[in-house]
This record gives structure tokens, sequence and C-alpha cells, in this order.
């Protein structure tokens, strides 16, 4: 990267003193200088050319100030049809570079913010990484595959001043963010429990190649594919042909912590907004879990599992089918899929019938005039479009990296309490088990030092 000239990032990397004297960001996007005015743009770099980029690039390419100039991904035909449908979108040319490696998007001075939408084991180290290398970041949820690594993610983009955008977009739905300010201004009363629930392994099970949970029996691996970038920091394993499809990727213990962290996420990410837990998690997890036996796909299965607030306040987290026979008693529709319901004194209110429905027991409620000195939250227009006008404002996105590791700590313990068949007690002061050595052990994961990249 060493130039004979000074260039832009130079230019700002000599700097860096003289704007942390003064409060400015020590790294400036392309469209302070004027590089790509008129239209001030933000160049993007996607990371992760699979199922979940069609969400951010179809969001992408409508904004007149992005430019998404790179596309990468283990698979080479992924990375090349992402880049030529870029291009092909932007009139031709090569505007949109593909890339194998994904340290040559962060190498690259024209780079402004990533999107990490590879899979759950590479979200953590790809996010330091980038931040590392001046880079703003949207990372895809669930935070982190081993949790040990989100102190340090806490400190990279503290210490680099970057933005940080959790992929948890209910946050950024108007419905979602009307019924949290119900709840956070008493108007179900107080709020005494919560209801979550999610989608586990076995709901896309007609979908896998070979049933239940996918195969076992290790087949050549794909000439475009480069496996051994695609598995990453993760122990190697032999590849099936399950083990790269996007439902590998959501529930191979090896590189994911299935739906629980994947989907219930989303309604998590509610929950601790309406119980204003951002800067903490439940001290108290106690309850049931299961994992399949057979197959590569050995995630939760199901669980249903109390956890506990320091305020009191009670969050019930369950697989959908758990769910069903409880939210069925109280709400009058159901849809299999991922919901949360807040419960007060007075009413409840919430997202009931497979994650686009609403309900309430007083309908009533939707229609709330608040008052002046009522508490409204920020608004997103769309979860793509905040991490924009964040990277570009310097302000904290609606879900930023704290927000994310007391999040992701929820799925952590919940698994932890499901394997171990033990009350989990937690201190998220010092973000450590107390008092259970075991399964401290299961928030460590071992990895391959070649793809240390943190």
């Amino acid at each position: 990267m060493k130039k004979a000239t000074i260039n832009r990032r130079d230019f700002v990397k000599s700097g860096v003193a003289v704007g942390a004297a003064l409060g400015f960001p020590a790294i400036v996007p392309n469209s302070v200088f004027g590089v790509a005015a008129p239209s001030n743009r933000i160049s993007v770099g996607q990371i992760g050319c699979g199922n979940i980029s069609r969400y951010h690039i179809g969001n992408l390419l409508r904004m007149e100030d992005v430019r998404i100039v790179a596309a990468c991904d283990a698979y080479k035909s992924r990375r090349e049809e992402k880049a030529a449908q870029i291009n092909k979108h932007y009139g031709g040319g090569s505007i949109c570079k593909p890339h194998a490696d994904f340290r040559e998007v962060l190498a690259r001075p024209d780079v402004d913010a990533v999107i990490i939408g590879a899979h759950d084991n590479w979200h953590t180290p790809m996010s330091i990484a980038a931040a590392k290398a001046g880079k703003d970041v949207y990372c895809q949820k669930p935070l982190a595959l081993d949790f040990s690594m989100t102190g340090l993610l806490r400190k990279v983009v503290s210490e680099t001043g970057r933005v940080f955008q959790f992929g948890t977009q209910y946050r950024s739905f108007a419905r979602c963010r009307l019924m949290v300010e119900l709840v956070r201004n008493g108007y179900i009363g107080e709020l005494k429990r919560i209801d979550v629930w999610s989608r586990h392994v076995k709901y896309n099970r007609d979908s896998y190649h070979v049933k239940p949970y996918g195969s076992t029996v290790e087949v050549p691996v794909p000439d475009d594919l480069d496996f051994d970038a695609w598995q990453g920091p993760s122990p190697m394993v032999p590849y099936t042909v399950d083990r790269t499809t996007k439902w590998g990727g959501y529930h191979c213990p090896e590189t994911s912590l299935g739906f629980l962290a994947g989907c219930a996420i989303h309604p998590l990410g509610l929950a601790q907004w309406g119980n204003k837990a951002d800067g903490t998690s439940p001290i108290r997890y106690e309850g049931t879990g299961s994992i399949p036996t057979e197959g590569i796909f050995r995630t939760l299965e199901r669980w249903d599992m109390e956890c506990t607030y320091a305020n009191g306040v009670k969050l019930r987290l369950m697989d959908y089918e758990t769910a069903k026979g409880v939210v069925t008693k109280y709400a009058s529709s159901w849809r299999d899929g991922d919901g949360v319901v807040f419960h007060g004194t007075k009413a409840w209110i919430g997202l009931v019938s497979g994650g686009s429905s609403f309900d309430s027991s007083d309908r009533t409620l939707w229609k709330v005039e608040f008052k002046a000195d009522d508490e409204r939250l920020t608004v997103s227009p769309e979860h793509n479009r905040n991490f924009i006008d964040c990277v570009k404002s310097r302000e904290e996105t609606i879900c930023p990296v704290e927000m994310a590791i007391h999040c992701d700590t929820i799925c952590h313990l919940t698994r932890a309490a499901a394997i171990t068949g033990r009350v989990i007690n937690w201190d998220p002061d010092k973000e450590e088990i107390i008092g259970d050595p075991d399964a401290s052990k299961l928030l460590s994961l071992p990895y391959r030092e070649k793809w240390k990249v943190w």
C-alpha cells in the first residue's frame, strides 16, 4: 500500500493527532474531500455474496450517494456474479471488482465501509480486522461465534472511532419502534415479562439435501469454492453437500450458533430495547434445550429458557414450537416464525405472527398520542440507510456495538444453560459466568492460527 506520493488516506493518517486534539474523526470518508463530488458517495465493499447479500445490495444500489466497489466471497462464481450485477446497474465498466480474499478489500484505500455478510464464525474476526484497517462496519448477526472476542471488538471500535452497525434490522421498522416507545413510556403499565421466540434447526429441514440434519458423507469440494477460506478460523471439517449451503452456514456448530442467534437475535434486540437494557444482559438463565445427535446440523433444536434481569423483568426465550403453546393462549393470531411480546401490568403488546403482524390486548394502544415529555426513539428509515448516514455524520447507529454485545450474550448463555442443564449466573459488569468453569469454556472456541486476523 506504499505510495510514492501522498494520497487521501496518507493525508488523513498524518492528521490523526491533530484531528484527535480537535475532536474530529480520525478517518474521514471520501465525500469530505470531494473525491466523489457532487454526489458525496460512500464506497462500500460487500464481504459475503451469498443469500444475505441480496438484502444489502438491493438497498445499497438504490442509494445515489453509495457505490459498491468490491464483492468478496470464497465462491468464485458468487463474487463474479455479484460484481457483474452491480456493474450492470451502474451502466457497465468495472466500478465493482470481485475479490477472493476479504483482506484485499480491507487493504483498498478507496473503500470507506464494509458490509460483513459472511457466515457466523467470520463476523467478529472480520469486524475487528476491518475496524483496524480504518473501515466502518455493518456486521450481520449474530455477533460472535466465540464470545471471548467481543471485548476486543468493543476496544478496537472505540479506539479507532469506527461506525458500527449490527444487523438486527427490526429496530429500523417504524412499527417496532412505536411498540417499544409504548412499552418504555409505560402505556402497557409496568413491564413484567417478555416472551421471545424464533425458528430452530428443524424449521427448514425439507430443504436439506440429506435429512434430517445434513449429510455427513465427505465429497469433493466444488472447483469454484475455497473451502479453507470459507471455514476460516474454525477447525477444518470434511466437506459435504450440506456444509456450505445457506442452511449449513446457519446450523453447523463449527461455524454457527444456529437460529437461536441467527433469528432470535432480531426480537431479542427489541426485548432489550423495550427493557432499556442495551447496556446489560439478564443475570440468571434457567431452562431446557436439546441438540440433534445425527447429521452435521447440531445447533439447538428446542429450547425454553427463563432469563432474569437485575430489574426483575423475566425474559422467556423459546423455540417457536414451544412458544406456540404459550402465545396462542393470549394472542388471536399465529404463524410459525419469530416474535416478541411485552407483558405489562395493564396490557400486552407484541410482534406475534411470524415476525410480520402486530397485536395487543388493547388495540387502542396503536393510536396513542404521545405526550410532550414522553421518550421518543431515534428514527431509522432503513437499516442500511441508517448505517450510511452515520458513516457520513459519525453519529452512533441504531444498533451500535455495545447493544450487539449484550444482545449476543443472551444467546450464548442460553446455549450454555441448555447444553449443561444447569442454572447459569452471569456478571454483566465483568462479563463472565459465575462459579461454573465448565460452562465458561463454552464461550470460547478453538481456532486455526493461519486465519487469525484479529
